[in-house]
């Protein structure tokens, strides 16, 4: 029996679950529908459709009923009316994508998402709720809309009979096509990509449209400095968080400085739904309907993102490739040079230098870009390089650019001619050796306006060339060529070169042999071949800018200049004389002696007759003969002829050394030679010369023996033999050896001085006979050589002579000895370290310049005058020293060669010893200038050699540095930061990116100061203040270490001890508003990047973690202490609570947290836990606003308040109350069944409704385990629609039921129940504080009566409990004597029902009977069925159960039976017997039943 009620009650759960199905829609979101995947399909109830369609629409041809289906969860409706549904099963279904009529019908219809078409329509009268009238009419519509079947029968046709359905049809037709579903023109992901708009100085990305309803939105979380603009009109904003409109389109800019990273949004918040599917389902068998349901596909995470550029500069610093020619030279400028930058090959830009050249271009994507000069500043060629240049993002990078400075390598040659040959010198003169002063003027002007002091002079002479056979005399700029003079100006390949501006030429000294007077400079143009002429002054041009490089103005490729100039020129007189052997008279006037003039270096050189012949005289009657002009020279003149009787005159020398036009008096303008042709007796001076200078020596003496090379002979008698030694008899003594008087003189007894002749020179006592002679020097004075020297010379006719002041004839032979000189010669080289950077230039050792200084006095060995004191500086000027290699660029200062040596000759030797010291004045930049002092001590050891050589070999070092990069300790390298060292004018010298390891450097120029620069910081440190240094004069080692700080910086929680993640941080420079640094927390302290030592920053929470307050700005000053620092931001909480009264914390309210400007700030849906506010700043206040409150729970009202700059974290509680009824009978025990409901006294509204009791939760043996144990289970399941619940269960206190909150599809709601998962109390939904309602019962269970109305007023922040009591109905039944009125037992009595069911039976007793819960409103019958004894069994009585809980008295009267006499018949015995039998049997059986039954 139990079994069979069991199963009864699982049919009728069932029954209800059916109908449940029957008559609710829910809304299930899918991805994007699959045709191919079948799903269930279930026929769920049949329904007829009313008799009367048919009957008054003849049309309908058949009488119709349909079943109400389900496909995939959702209603499903027939569209072809005429067909069979199909059977229930698993079917494909294909969506109907060109039908709008069906799409909005199956949204707006019954079962559909909106499904508000024919809510409230009930075909009542015809047995149709108001679920299958809806499904009813949605069918009929759908039917026609796809397939036009109506089983004959139109939308008229129906008009027509009274069913109204085609106001709905046009109805349906007049709304929105439901949604297609959301996303961008770029898919489900906006995609965005900036471009640079260079017009108005922004980047701005393409236009992305949103394409969904207009009524629907999506929310875009905008960067801080992101601007979004909605298409087509002005509306834009800024930050924060944009609302777009389907249908709108959009584009965002940002600033190009600063510009904002590269962005991805997490999926946005949207109000837009999936696409609105209509399928259409078919069973694959063609008498069956196709079927039409929906299905609403989920919409797809929609994101967005952007591509921002960023941007930077490109700086220029054009320099001078040649600052020797262009400083402070004003025909250059580097002011307006133009450049154009360029990105894949299209100009983007244009920038122009300053003064300074300097340039810097306008904002610029990142990325490669080449810079190009395309005009070229004042006196500077054009740059033909291209730089690359790679911008990096809101950083300024330089290239570089080294200009070449107009300037003209210019072969200025000047070619020395004779003025007469216009080529060849004359006589002994020579083209070779003429000076010329070049200067040089840095600016443009003319020979009028010329400055008095020229910006350099060079002195430069001829010299003798022989090119391609020929021999030209020339000079130009060179180093071979310069006599002295500033350096040269040099082109980048080391050429000698002018700069732009004006230079002057003029001849300053004349060769040998010519005059400087008169000289004609002409100057040939060879582009044109013009020549001018300029006579006796400077020439003067312009060097001008014309194209590349630059021209003087009188040349083109080659500059020639011809300088003609005059040889001097002297006419030589001849006065011939003589005398006849043995007369004494003298004859005058020899006429007829003929002479022969030729140039004694010729004939030395070619011999007498291959010399050229200069002239031929012969002497007329007065004896004289005149020759022609001679040019300079030393002549040879040979009588040819010689008069009759008279001896040949031996040759003779004339000289001509002056140009008549130097010579002022006019007797001597023509030189007279007068001859004999016997020669005289004549006293003989030896004079004792320097070579050199010519000057006599008169310090120490010389000694010589004269000797004859002939036989002498005086009167025709020979005196001397040929080869014998003269000696001459003076007081008795005869001397052989003749000694120069001196300052020292020191003589022997056979030397013969005096010392009343003049020092240096001794006069033979006696006179000396006509012949040839040589001189043999035995002594040589101390300082000279040529010992051993002979010399030979005539006493002839030749009366070239002096005269004593008796004018007695004297002859003058003159010996110039040579000093021994002294030669210094140096090799220099540059040491040459392992070092990763080398600066020193090692090609061009020239620049190496040494002092040449007396180490000691250096004295005359010619007049033992004081020639160079102690630490007096020897220059070429003063010593006679001759530069083999190397150059004098200075007063007695020596520049090397560009090899490295220096070669010095020709120094004086000093009276037989010199000292001398080479000391380094100046080195090649870089290297150590070596103080040493090289000592080159010469003495003369004989008097033969001539040349004492001393030689150095010397090596420069170099200046020796490294560079550390290391954190504040100093012990670790800083890798990654690029260091610069640049000089005092700015420029860099080096520049590297730090590693592991130090950094060397060769070569930094000493005295001079570097500064050592951080120009890009390595990752996690602090920018380093720059280090000045200044370079000793020392190779040693020298260490210089740039320490980097750090500062780190953490965000933490107020404990400081947890670090929290996800802020955006930025750091600003206070003074430039510039952020140089930015990043998201993490779970580790970060390092700044970007800062420098002195400055303040602010450092600013741009967005604050999730479940943080945006903390307030921190200024901070980073110290130039080398100590790392930290700086520490703590980000506060606030705590939102939600909770119920009892101090439970709620799931399913939607919160929201709003500022002072009404903006949404944080939004959620409490989960049973606190929740951390998100998106606060610190100092505002703010209104934590319950939007929707869980079912069973009331609205909150708004709270207010401030987030305080404290770093304490705060708490904000709102308490949700609650209205809960309990329906229960008079025990207290819940009463289940009754229908209830609340209806506002305001609206007469039906506010809430339910039924008592209601089975809610199916509560398993595990969550009871839970329960007996800790009170609590929770947990999660999927229910049968692949919903996700997620339920809790609490128990509540003091009481034995439980609070249930149940969580699905986003819904939450809270329920008491039993163990059971019935309701117990029900929490009234929809209540507003403040406003009264009434309660009411609308239908009471079975057995009881009605609860009277109550009404009651919701109270704010007050839970309100009622308590609804349903009192029993109560039916007293009474078994009374119809006399007495007094109780009979013994009575046997039964209730029933309408339907005969028996509902009590018992037996009356002293007290009346009380029957309980009978139904209110039913009749029942009492009937007895056994009277007590003597009594008539009474009539049936019918009793109606009023609503009231008061006993309601039922009276059953029994009258006495007569009184029979007794006859004591016992016939009948088994009669009784067998009665009272049956008696004990049905009552044994209901008393089994009653049993039963409780």
């Amino acid at each position: 029996m139990k079994n069979v009620f069991n199963k009864a009650t699982k049919i009728l759960v069932a029954l209800v679950m059916v109908l449940s199905m029957c008559f609710t829609a829910g809304s299930t979101t899918v991805e994007a529908w699959d045709s191919n995947i079948p799903h269930e399909f279930t026929r769920v109830k049949s329904i007829t459709y009313p008799e009367w369609w048919k009957r008054k629409c003849p049309q309908i041809t058949k009488q119709w009923s349909t079943y109400m289906c389900k496909y995939n969860g959702q209603w499903s409706y027939c569209l072809e009316a005429s067909k069979t549904t199909p059977a229930s099963g698993n079917y494909t279904a294909s969506v109907i994508e060109n039908n709008v009529m069906v799409r909005k019908l199956l949204y707006y219809g019954f079962g559909g998402p909106n499904g508000s078409l024919f809510k409230g329509q009930a075909l009542t009268d015809d047995g149709l709720g108001e679920a299958e009238t809806g499904y009813l009419y949605t069918h009929v519509l759908l039917s026609i809309a796809y397939s036009g079947d109506m089983c004959g029968a139109n939308l008229d046709d129906l008009e027509r009979a009274g069913i109204g359905l085609k106001g709905a049809y046009e109805y349906v037709k007049s709304l929105p096509d439901p949604a297609n579903g959301a996303g961008f023109s770029t898919g489900d992901t906006a995609t965005l990509k900036a471009t640079f708009d260079k017009a108005n100085m922004i980047q701005t990305t393409n236009t992305v449209s949103f394409n969904a309803s207009s009524n629907e939105t999506v929310q875009l979380p905008l960067q801080s400095n992101v601007t979004i603009h909605i298409a087509g009109s002005s509306a834009q904003q800024t930050g924060g968080t944009a609302t777009v409109w389907g249908g709108q389109s959009f584009y965002l800019t940002a600033p190009l400085e600063n510009s904002p990273t590269d962005y991805t949004s997490g999926t946005l918040n949207s109000s837009a739904k999936g696409k609105f599917c209509a399928l259409a389902i078919s069973s694959t068998n063609s008498a069956n309907q196709t079927h039409g349901s929906w299905v609403q596909e989920s919409v797809d995470s929609l994101r967005y993102s952007v591509d921002w550029l960023d941007f930077g500069w490109i700086d220029l610093v054009k320099k001078s490739a040649n600052e020797d020619i262009t400083n402070n030279n004003g025909c250059y400028s580097l002011e307006g040079a133009v450049y154009g930058i360029y990105s894949d090959g299209v100009q983007v830009d244009t920038i122009t230098t300053d003064k300074n050249g300097y340039a810097k271009s306008s904002i610029l994507p990142v990325g490669n870009y080449t810079v190009k000069e395309i005009t070229a500043s004042t006196g500077y060629d054009l740059d033909e390089n291209t730089y690359n240049v790679t911008i990096v993002k809101d950083q300024t990078v330089r290239a570089n650019s080294n200009e070449t400075p107009g300037n003209d390598p210019i072969d200025i040659e000047i070619v020395k001619n004779d003025a007469e040959t216009l080529g060849m010198p004359q006589g002994d003169a020579t083209l070779e050796g003429a000076e010329f002063t070049v200067k040089y003027y840095d600016g443009y002007y003319t020979k009028d306006n010329l400055p008095e002091k020229a910006t350099r002079t060079w002195v430069i002479q001829t010299k003798k060339r022989e090119i391609a056979g020929k021999t030209y005399y020339i000079t130009n700029l060179n180093d071979f060529y310069k006599v002295s003079g500033d350096d040269f100006y040099l082109d980048e390949n080391g050429a000698v070169t002018l700069p732009l501006g004006t230079i002057s030429i003029e001849e300053t000294k004349a060769p040998t042999g010519y005059l400087l007077k008169g000289n004609t400079l002409n100057v040939t143009d060879t582009a044109t071949g013009t020549t001018s002429t300029v006579e006796d002054s400077n020439y003067v041009a312009q060097v001008t800018k014309e194209f590349k490089g630059a021209k003087l103005q009188f040349g083109n490729d080659a500059n020639e200049l011809v300088v003609a100039e005059k040889v001097k020129k002297q006419q030589i007189q001849i006065f011939k004389s003589g005398y006849r052997n043995g007369m004494s008279e003298v004859v005058k006037g020899l006429q007829g002696a003929e002479f022969t003039w030729k140039l004694k270096s010729e004939v030395d050189h070619v011999g007498w007759d291959n010399a050229t012949t200069y002239d031929v005289i012969t002497t007329g009657e007065d004896g004289w003969a005149i020759t022609k002009d001679l040019p300079y020279g030393q002549y040879i003149v040979r009588e040819k002829k010689t008069p009759k009787d008279f001896y040949t005159n031996p040759d003779f020398f004339v000289s001509v050394t002056k140009d008549t036009s130097e010579i002022k008096n006019d007797a001597d303008k023509v030189k007279k030679v007068i001859l004999n042709n016997r020669p005289v007796e004549t006293q003989l001076k030896l004079v004792k010369q320097d070579e050199e200078t010519g000057k006599t020596v008169s310090l120490n003496s010389a000694s010589f023996k004269i000797v004859a090379d002939e036989d002498i002979l005086d009167g025709g008698n020979i005196v001397y033999k040929k080869g014998q030694y003269i000696t001459q008899k003076v007081g008795g003594k005869k001397y052989d050896t003749f000694t120069t008087n001196s300052d020292n003189v020191v003589v022997v007894k056979t030397e013969y001085t005096n010392d009343d002749d003049e020092k240096g020179e001794v006069f033979l006592p006696l006179q000396f006979f006509a012949g040839k002679y040589h001189l043999e020097e035995v002594k040589v004075p101390t300082g000279f050589i040529g010992l051993g020297k002979t010399q030979s010379f005539e006493m002839s006719g030749l009366l070239d002579y002096t005269k004593d002041e008796d004018g007695d004839p004297i002859y003058t032979v003159t010996v110039r000895d040579e000093q021994p000189k002294a030669q210094i010669k140096l090799n220099k080289t540059v040491a040459d370290l392992d070092t990763d950077v080398d600066l020193v230039d090692r090609s061009d050792l020239s620049k190496i310049q040494f002092v040449l200084k007396a180490k000691e006095n250096i004295y005359s060995p010619v007049d033992g005058s004081l020639m160079f004191a102690k630490d007096d500086v020897i220059t070429t000027e003063n010593s006679g020293a001759i530069v083999n290699t190397g150059s004098e660029v200075g007063n007695g200062v020596y520049a090397l060669s560009t090899d490295g040596h220096l070669d010095i000759s020709n120094l004086p030797m000093g009276v037989g010893e010199a000292q001398y010291y080479l000391q380094e004045v100046k080195t090649l930049d870089g290297c150590v200038l070596d103080t040493t002092k090289y000592d080159a001590v010469f003495k003369q050891s004989d008097y033969t050699t001539k040349t004492y050589i001393k030689s150095f070999d010397v090596e420069n070092l170099t200046t020796d540095f490294e560079f550390n990069k290391t954190d504040v300790t100093g012990d670790k390298e800083v890798e990654g930061a690029q260091l610069t060292i640049t000089d005092e004018e700015g420029n860099v010298v080096d520049q590297w990116t730090s590693t592991d390891k130090v950094h060397s450097i060769e070569g930094l120029v000493v005295g001079k100061t570097y500064t050592l620069s951080e120009t890009v910081t390595a990752k996690d440190y602090v920018k380093a203040t720059d280090i000045k240094f200044t370079v000793k004069n020392s190779s040693e080692l020298e260490t210089v270490t740039m320490k980097d700080k750090q500062v780190s910086f953490t965000k933490t929680d107020v404990t400081g001890e947890k670090e929290v993640e996800g802020a955006e941080i930025t750091v600003t420079d206070k003074e430039t508003g510039k952020v140089v640094d930015k990043w998201t927390s993490g779970k580790d302290s970060h390092f700044i990047n970007g800062l420098e030592e002195g400055k303040t920053y602010i450092l600013s929470e741009t967005v604050s973690p999730e479940e943080y307050v945006k903390s307030t700005d921190i200024e901070f000053t980073v110290s130039k202490e080398k100590v790392n620092e930290k700086v520490n931001m703590k980000d506060k909480q606030v705590k939102v609570s939600k909770l119920t009264v009892g101090g439970e914390e709620v799931t399913g309210a939607l919160m929201q947290i709003v500022d002072e400007d009404g903006n949404v700030v944080d939004e959620w849906t409490s989960e049973g836990k606190v929740h951390y506010a998100t998106g606060l700043v610190e100092g505002k206040k703010y209104t934590l606003h319950e939007d929707l409150a869980p079912t069973g729970l009331n609205l909150a009202n708004d709270i207010e308040f401030d987030v305080t700059y404290e770093k304490e974290n705060q708490k904000v509680t709102m308490v949700d109350t609650i209205n809960e009824v309990s329906k229960v009978d008079e025990k207290g025990q819940l009463l289940k069944g009754a229908e209830m409901t609340v209806t506002s006294n305001k609206t007469k509204n039906i506010i809430d409704k339910w039924t008592s009791g209601q089975h809610i939760f199916d509560i398993t043996k595990d969550m009871k385990a839970d329960l007996q144990k800790d009170g609590k289970s929770e947990g999660m399941y999927v229910d049968d629609n692949d919903s996700t619940v997620t339920y809790s269960l609490t128990a509540n206190k003091d009481r034995k039921d439980y609070t249930l909150m149940l969580a699905k599809d986003g819904e939450v709601t809270y329920t008491n129940v039993d163990i059971n998962g019935d309701e117990t109390s029900h929490m009234i939904q929809g209540l507003e504080a403040g406003e009264e309602y009434v309660l009411k019962e609308t239908k009471t269970p079975n057995g009881y009566a009605t609860f009277k109305t109550e009404t009651f007023t919701a109270e704010e922040g007050k839970d309100t409990s009622l308590s609804m009591t349903d009192e029993d109905t109560k039916i007293e039944i009474s078994k009374q004597d119809i006399t007495t009125k007094k109780e009979l037992e013994g009575a046997k009595l039964k209730v029933t029902d309408k339907d005969g069911k028996v509902i009590d039976e018992w037996t009356s007793g002293k007290e009346p009977h009380m029957i309980k819960n009978l139904t209110v409103n039913q009749t029942y019958t009492l009937t007895e069925v056994i009277a007590p004894k003597n009594y008539k069994v009474a009539e049936s009585i019918q009793f109606t159960v009023k609503d009231t809980g008061v006993a309601q008295k039922v009276v059953m009267y029994d009258e006495l039976l007569p009184i029979k006499v007794k006859t004591g018949d016992n016939t009948h015995y088994e009669y009784y017997m067998m009665i009272a039998g049956l008696a004990v049997v049905v009552f044994g059986m209901v008393y089994f039943r009653k049993k039963h039954a409780e």
